[in-house]
């Protein structure tokens, strides 16, 4: 039984030196944090992503549930099976934050 599914938050690093260039850090892939939100399905994650990110190819657009790396905030968003780890980043919308008291609504 799924717990469902959250976004994972990567940022893609384009900077090549540096304390924070990939060849510093070993990569250019740096993981962000999960999203505080949940759905119940992969499509439901997908959906959510492509209402808030009109000007991005669907998030599963390749068939492989990641998004492309947005031009402008460097960052790119991979569907994951819900594995309750603790999540730092903020929906795209306020409004679909966890309640006061860490109460999660279904995304879609």
């Amino acid at each position: 039984m799924s717990n469902g599914y959250v976004l994972e938050v990567i940022e893609f690093i384009t900077e090549k030196e540096g304390d924070n260039g990939w060849l510093n850090l070993g990569g250019k892939f740096k993981h962000v944090g999960y999203m505080k939100a949940k759905f119940k399905t992969k499509i439901d994650a997908v959906s959510y992503y492509d209402r808030h990110n009109p000007h991005m190819r669907s998030l599963n657009a390749q068939e492989t549930y990641q998004s492309d790396w947005d031009p402008e905030t460097k960052l790119l968003y991979i569907v994951r099976e819900d594995k309750r780890i603790i999540d730092t980043i903020n929906p795209f919308s306020e409004e679909d934050l966890p309640s006061d008291n860490g109460t999660y609504k279904w995304l879609k």
